[in-house]
């Protein structure tokens, strides 16, 4: 793992390990996005397991922006029958198998909190969720019913080791923000893309830069 780290820092410009793991793990996030999408949406559960799901980089510019690549389309088709037992595979897949484990190689190798790297998970799901509740073609009650289950509801198992949710800390709802004039899910956790040379600045979700709640941290 460190050899990949080493590549998406020198290739992302990345002022250490700990920002390429976050970034790494920010890019994985797209899997999750990918496989959410193709359940709420196309009513479809892909093989997500490690052996079938992979991320591929083909132009290595400083943003680094992978795709994902499933090596079988393996699809179960999802009915209101076995909407919940599948929803519970995927997240197994997803999670209990598959980024849980890679959250503890990057912790071990970089000592970066797996508080960031939930949440930079969080960050896209929540995305999606407001993606879909905006589109007026897509079953909004459903959409709701599927991400809320995800994001706040799942039992800790489906993540790993955990006795709860370790995404659902991050569901608080958007607050104004009077410096950006809008409204927006402040983060716990800075993401330290700021770190990277792509960005050289933060988030506007970033707590850094957002009037922080009272116990928001903003390094993790």
């Amino acid at each position: 793992m460190k050899v990949q780290l080493l590549w998406i820092q020198e290739t992302m410009e990345a002022a250490s390990l700990r920002a390429a793991a976050s970034m790494l793990a920010k890019r994985y996030s797209f899997v999750v996005v990918a496989a959410l999408y193709s359940f709420i949406v196309f009513q479809k559960k892909i093989n997500a397991s490690t052996k079938n799901v992979s991320l591929h980089t083909e132009d290595a510019e400083t943003m680094w922006l992978p795709k994902v690549f499933i090596s079988e389309i393996e699809t179960t088709e999802v009915t209101e029958d076995n909407r919940n037992i599948l929803l519970d595979e995927l997240l197994d897949e997803l999670f209990a198998h598959q980024i849980e484990p890679m959250w503890s190689v990057l912790r071990k190798v970089t000592k970066i909190s797996k508080l960031t790297l939930w949440e930079n998970v969080a960050v896209y799901i929540h995305w999606l969720y407001d993606l879909l509740l905006a589109n007026e073609e897509i079953d909004n009650v459903k959409v709701q019913k599927n991400l809320r289950y995800v994001l706040e509801e799942a039992e800790g198992r489906h993540f790993g080791s955990y006795h709860n949710n370790p995404l659902a800390r991050y569901s608080s709802p958007p607050q104004y923000i009077e410096k950006q004039k809008q409204e927006i899910r402040v983060r716990k956790t800075c993401c330290l893309s700021y770190q990277t040379g792509a960005k050289e600045t933060y988030c506007r979700t970033c707590p850094v830069i957002c009037k922080p709640k009272k116990g928001v941290t903003a390094h993790e």
